[in-house]
């Protein structure tokens, strides 16, 4: 159940929500309940796609010979 980023389009307020599996068609803004949100990118989306690389790699201590 990942914690997921919005913004609203409308009033431009940015809130995190709780989604279950399938549920992120009817999300809306808990300020002005617009339905018209967008799902941002967060942080840790980058974080973890880069350092996965890294640590892939092969790098001395990681396990892999």
């Amino acid at each position: 159940m990942p914690i997921y980023e919005y913004k609203c389009n409308k009033c431009k307020k940015e809130f995190e929500k709780l989604v279950f599996a399938g549920d992120d068609k009817d999300i809306s803004c808990p300020e002005c309940n617009s339905s018209k949100v967008v799902k941002k990118m967060s942080a840790a989306s980058f974080m973890s796609g880069s350092s996965l690389g890294k640590c892939a790699s092969g790098a001395p201590g990681a396990g892999f010979s």
